[in-house]
């Protein structure tokens, strides 16, 4: 494990992470070379809290969520499925917790809105890094390290979270993480572009292969069909639970790829090579611009 330099002082000494799947996995270890950070964890699995009890660096572990919101903590930071990272956050109202909290969830609106009803001093983060596999097991510090690292203050928490979202920032910064600030509103508006479309996309494509071609389809496939479709091999409920809770702009962009799509059947069902070949060109310009950064 390589080592880092510890900064004259840390922006959170006890942290507590809720969800030891993929991203909080990676998280736990990102963070365990920090000698001067405890690390105290809370997963209701029980595979996976058998394999968090015998980590040595957590400080404690549980799979009850009343003790864990009961921990003093500097931190705690909510990596649950979305709506289980909720209710945890109403949780934490009723218990009237005093440490601030974050979450690393990818619709950011609903538990934004559930932490401000909570009364909670909250900042809602999301590192943008994944796989199509998912658990404790998968995770790895290199997954976070690095990645770009979304912060969503919200102005209706008032000066904690000016606080907190700068402390949260040092905290990431830690990590190598590339920190940018964006509304929750305008977050959730541009992942279920970027994020939450690609995931319907991808199971749209391996679904109509399968209705059209069956299982036995699979035997023919190449690279192309396998990078295509490898988000369609991800746990559906995490991402049911992303759809539900960011409806609205993935349903108008579902609405956006059909217009898209009917527009590929129009220049290929007409034979019209020019303007399918322009619109292609496009396109392959557009993907492309990512190879340069």
């Amino acid at each position: 494990m390589p080592k880092f330099k510890l900064p004259p002082r840390l922006p959170f000494r006890r942290l507590g992470v809720a969800g030891l799947g993929l991203i909080g996995g990676s998280l736990t270890k990102a963070f365990m070379p920090f000698g001067g950070l405890e690390i105290s964890v809370f997963d209701s699995d029980p595979e996976t809290l058998r394999e968090a009890q015998r980590v040595k660096r957590f400080a404690r572990v549980t799979a009850d969520p009343d003790e864990f919101v009961s921990w003093p903590l500097d931190l705690a930071y909510l990596c649950l499925p979305v709506r289980r990272n909720i209710e945890l956050v109403q949780r934490m109202g009723q218990r009237k917790v005093p440490y601030p909290v974050t979450d690393s969830g990818s619709a950011k609106g609903p538990i934004t809105e559930a932490a401000l009803a909570a009364g909670l001093n909250f900042c809602g983060g999301h590192p943008i890094a994944g796989k199509e596999v998912a658990g404790y097991k998968h995770s790895s510090a290199d997954l976070i390290r690095g990645c770009l690292f979304l912060l969503t203050p919200d102005p209706r928490f008032g000066e904690k979270q000016k606080e907190l979202s700068f402390r949260l920032r040092n905290f990431h910064e830690l990590l190598g993480c590339r920190i940018r600030l964006i509304s929750p509103s305008e977050h959730d508006r541009i992942y279920g572009l970027i994020s939450h479309l690609p995931y319907i996309a991808a199971s749209a494509l391996a679904g109509t292969a399968l209705e059209m071609g069956g299982e036995d389809i699979l035997s023919w496939v190449g690279t192309g069909f396998k990078d295509s479709t490898r988000l369609g091999a991800s746990p559906p409920l995490k991402w049911v639970e992303v759809a539900m809770e960011n409806s609205v702009n993935l349903s108008r962009c579902i609405g956006d790829l059909i217009r898209t799509l009917s527009r590929f059947q129009d220049l290929v069902s007409s034979r019209n090579e020019k303007d399918l070949t322009s619109f292609l060109e496009e396109i392959s310009a557009f993907r492309r611009l990512l190879a340069k950064e």
